[in-house]
């Protein structure tokens, strides 16, 4: 199927001034609420960022996603945007200036021109578009994850973009606060996208943020330490024994 005849965006009311306003508040608001965020496969996502524009597509849990879309995007180097529920950006106009396009969701022409907005976005290498399939908040243990298929037009619109699988959980342990865990899956080309397959991965991620949690195994370092992290206590400390956080 051709792609549609390309639209002008509307000019994008991103700021980078007020991004890194927010970045510094994001930093300190995982530290004191969170038992800090770990990540795994940062590496392989910049390089895929590098090279070209890049559709990152996580599960949608609840609240703290935001939070962590503003701390990836920053340790990915990436000019991000992320499609966002229209009327959330209504109330929220703040989340504009971060990068938010607003998808309206009422109707299948809206919902197409949100998703051509975001689209139109990737038109180099470094940006990015933050995507939730789920189109919604949804408890990361629930089976199947329920994604619908808007990201198979961003994917046929730019095919020549590449799409990154991410899961992110938050695991409570012995502290007030849950630690967040995002494991950046391998990249794929978006002109082969299956959507089966993406979130096959998304939830293969899951179960190895499971195993990083239940079992000590290795791959996660350390985004943001959270205030509870140490030697003696807290999930991240007893996972990365205590090492300090790195920002990259």
């Amino acid at each position: 199927m051709p792609s549609p005849a390309p639209n002008p965006a509307p000019a994008s009311l991103r700021s980078a001034w007020f991004l890194a306003l927010a970045r510094r508040y994001v930093r300190r608001r995982i530290a004191r609420g969170l038992d800090g965020l770990y990540v795994a496969g940062l590496d392989a996502a910049r390089e895929a960022a590098r090279r070209g524009p890049v559709i990152l597509a996580a599960n949608h849990v609840g609240w703290w996603d935001s939070f962590l879309v503003i701390a990836l995007d920053e340790a990915l180097n990436t000019e991000g945007y992320a499609l966002m529920d229209a009327e959330s950006v209504r109330r929220l106009p703040f989340f504009a200036r971060l990068g938010a396009l607003p998808l309206d969701r009422s109707g299948g022409a809206r919902a197409r021109a949100g998703l051509r907005a975001g689209a139109d976005r990737l038109d180099r290498p470094g940006r990015a578009l933050w995507v939730f399939p789920q189109g919604r908040h949804r408890p990361a243990h629930l089976r199947p994850l329920g994604f619908e298929p808007g990201i198979r037009l961003l994917a046929r619109w730019v095919p020549s973009s590449t799409v990154v699988p991410i899961s992110i959980q938050y695991a409570w342990g012995d502290q007030p606060g849950p630690a967040a865990y995002a494991r950046l899956g391998a990249p794929v080309s978006a002109s082969g996208l299956d959507l089966d397959a993406l979130e096959a991965e998304i939830i293969d991620g899951l179960a190895r943020i499971d195993g990083a949690v239940d079992r000590g195994e290795p791959g996660f370092i350390p985004l943001i330490a959270g205030r509870t992290a140490s030697p003696e206590g807290g999930w991240g400390a007893r996972l990365l024994g205590g090492r300090e956080a790195a920002h990259d």
